[in-house]
């Protein structure tokens, strides 16, 4: 650092002079760069902290046009330059709001409203006035839950009286049989279970407010108790979530992630110490499954231990943990154009910076690879046909943001957020290009997010788990939870036909009971035998 104290201390030779002067704008260079880089760091976690979290841009349709001659090539590809010039562009104006009309598969209770007799007469000829169309007004109803005690009383007979028996010897006592429940001796019923799972795995609700919900009805349910039947109802569904996994591993594509998890005791471990739930996203006959697998760690071994054997596309964000699984010959990674479009939208100042900037011209290019695959997603294409027309699409969009990047890398600040962003799409090149080879893959890992995100609400209720058998049951409610809602299945519903039916269904029927193998119409309409 050079310091001047007076004008009369500097040297008086022009050559050294002169060697001060540029050491001086050399050193007001580097801070001048340091202090841009730290104003980036404070405004980054800013934004983090108090800004919003939308990564939409206010003008990014406007600047996406600037950028936009792949994409006008896919409303008619035979076109020539001056033909597409002539594109009329549509926009589909949002619908008006208002109410929302009443779910037509809710009962209806009819209410008749009616005037008196005398007034259906007329006043000056007293014949009855013609009935018009009347008018229809709906209200939903609600009524609180019914709690109500299942009195089970099972008959018992024999031994009978008559001498032939008691010459025989035979003294049978006949009771009717039990019936098989999820958890034996248990005081909840299939659909207090399913209250318990989906008001904590589905709506977030802590065991602590469910206990003095029920208390409210004058049931002492501690939470303690239902933390051990969460427990066993978890291990109850084993057998299921081992067909679940069979099922995720068949597919040609999963999808990775993971959120940190406080396990108060965890054997050797610190209370603060953090654990991790990692999610796994897959198909099954197009169909999706979601599964959650709780560890300690969130190493590379984690990810490679649960895939094991299998082969096929595997896309995460850019963690390196990752890429131990990754790097396996059987497996492609697939990189995820989210994560680093958001990187970009770091560098720029956040959506409601000014535009203009190169994160714009890079956020542009990003946001033409979305719009392309939004566009061929509507159309009726096959698989064969999707991959060649996405590829011949966006090849051209990628080789420019490439280029693009190859020219302006060098001279971008080396600590500046800019810089971090290319760099990180550089180092992803080869995976964030590998999507446009499989039909199902998308540019992003968003169906991994998304799964993931309910668990992270949830924990801002209930915090952490208490043990690790707490954590590991969980990770079973929450696969078969948020497994059922992405096939459309009222978690509910499904968790309490599931606890009736699964005690006594075959282990060669188990399959059927899955959330994306059960018929739906079960649900609604379920033929449950008594016993």
């Amino acid at each position: 650092m050079i310091k001047v104290t007076d004008v009369d201390s500097l040297p008086k030779d022009p050559d050294v002079l002169l060697d001060v002067i540029r050491k001086a704008v050399s050193e007001i260079d580097k801070l001048s760069q340091e202090n841009s880089w730290l104003r980036e760091l404070v405004a980054a976690r800013n934004r983090r902290l108090f800004g919003r979290k939308s990564e939409k841009l206010d003008h990014e349709e406007l600047q996406y046009w600037l950028f936009n001659e792949a994409e006008i090539g896919t409303t008619e590809p035979g076109k020539t330059e001056k033909e597409a010039e002539s594109i009329t562009i549509t926009y589909k104006r949002k619908s008006k709001g208002g109410r929302k009309p009443i779910p037509a598969n809710l009962p209806r209770k009819e209410i008749k409203h009616d005037l008196p007799e005398s007034e259906k007469k007329c006043s000056c000829c007293g014949k009855n006035l013609p009935q018009l169309k009347p008018e229809v007004s709906e209200e939903v109803e609600y009524i609180p839950a019914e709690v109500f005690v299942n009195h089970h009383v099972y008959f018992k007979y024999g031994p009978c009286t008559c001498k032939e028996s008691r010459s025989k010897g035979i003294t049978p006592i006949k009771s009717a049989p039990r019936e098989k429940r999820i958890i034996p001796g248990g005081m909840a019923a299939p659909s207090l279970l399913s209250y318990l799972v989906t008001s904590k795995f589905c709506d977030g609700l802590p065991l602590y407010r469910q206990e003095k919900i029920l208390g409210r009805y004058g049931i002492k349910y501690t939470r303690a108790t239902m933390c051990n039947q969460m427990i066993r109802v978890a291990g109850s569904l084993q057998d299921l979530l081992e067909l679940m996994w069979e099922d995720l591993l068949s597919g040609e594509v999963i999808r990775m992630d993971e959120t940190h998890l406080q396990v108060l005791n965890e054997p050797g471990r610190e209370a603060t110490t953090k654990s991790w739930m990692h999610v796994a996203v897959g198909e099954y006959e197009k169909k999706k499954i979601i599964l959650f697998h709780y560890h300690t760690s969130r190493s590379g071994n984690v990810p490679r231990e649960i895939l094991k054997e299998w082969q096929g596309y595997l896309q995460t964000d850019g963690l390196a943990a990752y890429n131990r699984a990754g790097n396996q010959p059987e497996i492609i990674h697939v990189g995820c154009w989210s994560h680093t479009r958001r990187k970009y939208i770091d560098a720029r100042g956040g959506p409601k910076a000014p535009p203009g900037g190169l994160s714009d011209e890079a956020l542009s290019m990003i946001g033409q690879l979305f719009n392309i695959e939004k566009i061929l997603r509507k159309e009726e294409l096959s698989d064969e046909e999707f991959v060649k027309k996405r590829k011949e699409l966006l090849w051209p969009v990628l080789e420019k943001l490439k280029t693009w990047i190859d020219e302006y890398f060098p001279q971008v600040p080396p600590q500046s957020y800019l810089a971090r962003a290319m760099n990180y799409t550089l180092k992803q090149w080869d995976k964030l290009t590998k999507y446009l080879d499989h039909p199902s893959l998308r540019p992003d890992n968003n169906f991994a997010e998304n799964a993931i995100r309910p668990f992270v609400i949830g924990r801002k209720n209930w915090l952490f788990a208490n043990t690790q058998l707490g954590a590991h049951a969980s990770a079973t409610c929450y696969s078969f939870i948020e497994s059922a809602k992405m096939n459309r299945l009222e978690p509910y519903a499904y968790m309490k036909y599931l606890f009736t039916i699964l005690p006594r269904t075959p282990k060669e029927q188990l399959p059927d009971l899955l959330p994306h193998r059960i018929d739906p119409r079960l649900l609604t309409e379920p033929e449950i035998p008594t016993c």
